[in-house]
């Protein structure tokens, strides 16, 4: 057996899995700065009756992915490219992965306490929490090659409004991972067609908008009868659409999802 550390092969990460190595040297518990994402968002529940929650692609998108959450309150403020770009960052108490300024431009930037390995062929997408508002800063994307990239990446934000004080409360969530494969993008195309094509498919497409509309229209007319009754209805008695049922797939056997459920990280380093 082959012991040289230069060639000997590298660990393995199975294709179902994501390896959050802990960075040497870390002496917090660190395991509580990650977390499948969440279906909720604060700004979805202040809607009338929840009624954001109706956009199933739009809830099931807030759950796709794990969330790293913010460590420490912090207060931030941005003087300006032309008043010297400076980043005045407040936080609450010491924390070693507080935000700091790096990059400059306005941008803020976390160190985070993991490696992120991925199996071959897959990388992480990473992006700010989706459906997350914040005003007068933007989350960056990115894309990292943690299949082979030994190093940790950073997660940034870019402040959009100068002299404008900023707050990150401690838990709150400032990046989403999710795994993707690489290959899927250049293997994929796009092509023109007519819909009259296929006319099967075009005949789904006329039931579904007529079905549709039907849907609306009782739905209206029982928010007219909760209104008079007094009634606050229930969320599952809004998601009344064909879409939220998985009404007309047709795709093998495979259960319609309304959400995601990543799985709670594992803490393998104590088995």
């Amino acid at each position: 057996m082959n012991h040289n550390s230069e060639t000997a092969s590298p660990l393995s990460i199975p294709e179902n899995r994501i390896h959050a190595y802990v960075i040497p040297g870390v002496k917090r518990d660190v395991s509580k700065m990650i977390r499948p994402c969440t279906a909720t968002r604060d700004w979805m529940d202040a809607t009338p009756a929840r009624y954001a929650y109706r956009c199933i692609p739009l809830t099931a998108a807030n759950t796709m992915g794990w969330e790293l959450l913010n460590p420490v309150d912090v207060e931030i403020s941005w003087s300006g490219l032309e008043n010297g770009d400076r980043l005045n960052i407040k936080p609450a108490k010491h924390d070693p992965f507080a935000p700091v300024p790096h990059f400059g431009s306005g941008t803020v930037t976390w160190y985070l306490p993991f490696l992120f390995r991925t199996p071959p062929e897959y990388g992480l997408l990473i992006s700010g929490p989706a459906n997350h508002d914040k005003q007068s800063i933007t989350p960056l994307d990115a894309f990292v090659r943690t299949d082979w990239v030994p190093f940790p990446f950073t997660m940034n934000w870019r402040i959009t409004q100068a002299d404008t004080p900023i707050t990150f409360a401690a838990g709150e969530p400032i990046c989403r991972i999710m795994p993707f494969p690489l290959t899927l993008l250049n293997e994929m195309q796009m092509e023109f067609h007519d819909l009259g094509e296929d006319p099967v498919f075009m005949q789904k497409v006329k039931e579904w908008e007529s079905n549709r509309q039907r849907n609306y229209q009782k739905q209206k007319e029982a928010e007219a009868s909760w209104a008079a009754q007094g009634k606050k209805p229930e969320l599952k008695e809004l998601w009344n659409s064909q879409y939220a049922k998985g009404q007309g797939s047709e795709i093998g056997k495979i259960k319609h999802q309304n959400v995601y459920k990543c799985h709670e990280p594992d803490d393998m380093r104590k088995k």
